[in-house]
């Protein structure tokens, strides 16, 4: 077993305010999704959600940004476990890999959850049909990789260039859209599909795709 970095931290339980904070962006994700589907993102305000959602429009901005990112959550877990496992682990073992590995537990804890699975494909459907939601995505996902992107080449302490860093973190980024986007995509058709096995399937065909 490979030595883990001494800041290595183990994730304690939320506290009581910590619940209710995701208690309440998880009310507002589910309003947020509600106007969008009937009314479409960019005919929503942010204080329709909140009056939606029981809150403040104050509250809400504690949350969020913006509307558009109040229905993005799962990108910022994605980001979240990786900055966890980038925190504790040594600069050899930042492969793509290992990010995929972090991302494959990830989604399969999405996956697992049928709120969260439901919020996700709801999501995907919205950013297919709704220009101005996949626009907000796009603009939000770029500035996660450019974040990611920088945590990545810091984590490698000078061993690989930005360059490196940077196609590590949008090569298992890319598979993650394709993942998302193809399980979509089976569901709507009436598949059952499992998310986490097309992102698995996904990242290897990636790894294949890069041999040739």
């Amino acid at each position: 077993m490979s030595e883990q970095r001494s800041t290595a931290s183990v994730k304690r339980a939320p506290d009581l305010r910590e619940r209710r904070r995701q208690e309440t962006k998880f009310d507002i994700a589910c309003a947020a999704l509600d106007l969008f589907e009937r009314q479409g993102s960019s005919a929503t305000t942010v204080d329709q959600i909140a009056a939606e959602a029981g809150i403040s429009p104050s509250t809400f901005f504690r949350c969020f940004p913006s509307k558009e990112e109040s229905v993005l959550e799962i990108d910022a877990h994605l980001e979240s476990d990786l900055g966890g496992w980038l925190d504790s682990t040594l600069a050899a073992e930042i492969t793509m890999t290992g990010i995929q590995e972090v991302y494959a537990r990830s989604i399969e804890r999405v996956s697992s959850s049928p709120d969260a699975r439901d919020r996700l494909l709801r999501t995907r459907r919205l950013i297919g049909g709704d220009a101005h939601l996949r626009a907000a995505a796009f603009a939000a996902e770029a500035m996660a990789l450019c974040r990611i992107t920088d945590r990545v080449t810091q984590a490698l302490s000078g061993t690989e260039s930005r360059t490196h860093a940077r196609l590590l973190v949008e090569g298992a980024g890319m598979a993650v859209r394709v993942a998302f986007d193809d399980w979509a995509e089976r569901i709507d058709g009436g598949e059952n599909a499992d998310l986490g096995e097309i992102y698995r399937s996904t990242a290897d065909e990636l790894a294949r795709v890069v041999r040739r």
